[in-house]
């Protein structure tokens, strides 16, 4: 199975389940979500973490909540079965995939360097 395929079949059961997702400090209607390769720079935030551990190929998707001081925020995760990719449920840009992460999520992403 392609990754295609299969974040297609955990795209459709998010969508079955939930009205809204959560991306960061929002919430976003499920039906413009949809999953992305998780840009290097936010998994090695989460990976810093002693809290995380990676989850397994087709495990999930997994929910995560971050949380500094009095600032919070959520993710959904998944990692395919196909190529141990590991991507996050994100609002849809338009468009296809970029290379570049700061034009797949508009703002950036924010934590301690």
């Amino acid at each position: 199975m392609t990754d295609a395929k299969e974040l297609a079949g955990v795209t459709d059961r998010l969508r079955s389940g939930h009205d809204m997702l959560p991306f960061m400090t929002g919430l976003y209607p499920a039906s413009v979500m949809r999953l992305q390769p998780l840009p290097r720079e936010m998994q090695e935030l989460l990976e810093e973490s002693p809290d995380y551990r990676s989850p397994g190929p087709g495990d999930g998707p997994v929910w995560l909540q971050l949380a500094s001081g009095n600032d919070a925020a959520e993710l959904v995760v998944y990692r395919s079965r196909s190529s141990g990719t590991l991507y996050v449920v994100a609002p849809d840009r338009g468009g296809g995939i970029s290379a570049d992460p700061a034009e797949r999520f508009s703002g950036g992403i924010v934590g301690p360097r």
